[in-house]
């Protein structure tokens, strides 16, 4: 089985969803109570984001959090 890198693929696909948006990086982290820069490190994978977040940042874009994995993979 192939190993997914789930960090960099949901950085990039929380990106995605945050610019789809038209949310400011800074609007968006602060929302969530998250620092701009560790956010900004989300995004780009470095960093990992906690299943609280995530499934704060997941009801608010009225999306499942499994179907942000499910995206996350076909990145």
């Amino acid at each position: 089985m192939k190993r997914i890198d789930y960090r960099k693929k949901l950085g990039l696909l929380l990106r995605k969803l945050r610019e789809d948006r038209s949310i400011s990086q800074e609007a968006f982290a602060d929302k969530f109570g998250i620092n701009r820069t560790y956010y900004g490190k989300v995004e780009r994978g470095e960093n990992s984001i906690s299943l609280d977040k995530l499934q704060s940042i997941s009801r608010s874009l009225k999306l499942p959090l499994s179907e942000l994995f499910k995206q996350a993979e076909e990145i």
